[in-house]
């Protein structure tokens, strides 16, 4: 385990009409690692919440990719 990083997912994005992948990450919202995810960090407090699943109940997490607007996801450079 690495002890700069949160548990999360990688995760690439393609649709019709976008030429290249878009990468992303999955953040887990009751994981207490997140406050010391050097990625997580680095991405502005106030986009952070793009990037994490929000705990349904169980081992459901809901997370919502939004490709623009107001709450557009966090994408990285591969």
């Amino acid at each position: 385990v690495d002890a700069e990083q949160a548990p999360h997912l990688n995760v690439i994005v393609s649709m019709r009409g976008m030429l290249l992948h878009a990468f992303t990450r999955i953040y887990f919202s009751d994981e207490p690692a997140n406050a010391f995810d050097k990625v997580l960090r680095m991405v502005p407090a106030e986009r952070r919440n793009t990037l994490i699943a929000t705990h349904q109940g169980g081992n459901v997490y809901r997370f919502d990719i939004y490709m623009q607007g107001d709450n557009e996801t966090v994408f990285f450079d591969a």
